[in-house]
């Protein structure tokens, strides 16, 4: 269980989640008996950097030596490859500490949501 120290984006009164991996590359965030969002472990995106602001570092209490991962919602479809994926708000997960939330891209991106097959271009 996680702690939210960052409401995630229409969940803001829920403090616990949970992400269970899926996969390598797709997890759930639970975000309470009802309720799930669909992920996507940044390490299926090849070349997406973010550059985390010191506010939402601070919060998430990461350092330098953090174990950090970072999760993306998708809307699954069928076939998957036209799945949708935000990529100005992903979910940052502090593993060390058990801490998560949602961050805000404020910054220019060549691309603000992506399918599966356009992944692959970026």
């Amino acid at each position: 269980m996680y702690i939210v120290k960052m409401p995630i984006l229409g969940f803001d009164n829920n403090k616990n989640m949970n992400i269970s991996k899926l996969d390598k590359n797709f997890a759930i965030l639970q975000i309470n008996e009802e309720t799930n969002m669909h992920l996507l472990d940044s390490i299926a995106i090849k070349n997406l950097e973010i550059d985390i602001e010191d506010n939402f570092s601070k919060e998430l209490e990461l350092e330098n030596t953090s174990h950090i991962s970072i999760y993306f919602s998708i809307v699954i479809n069928n076939p998957v490859s036209k799945s949708v994926v935000n990529l100005t708000a992903p979910i940052i997960v502090n593993e060390d500490k058990k801490l998560l939330g949602q961050y805000i891209i404020n910054q220019p991106m060549k691309a603000m949501f992506l399918t599966m097959d356009e992944l692959n271009t970026l």
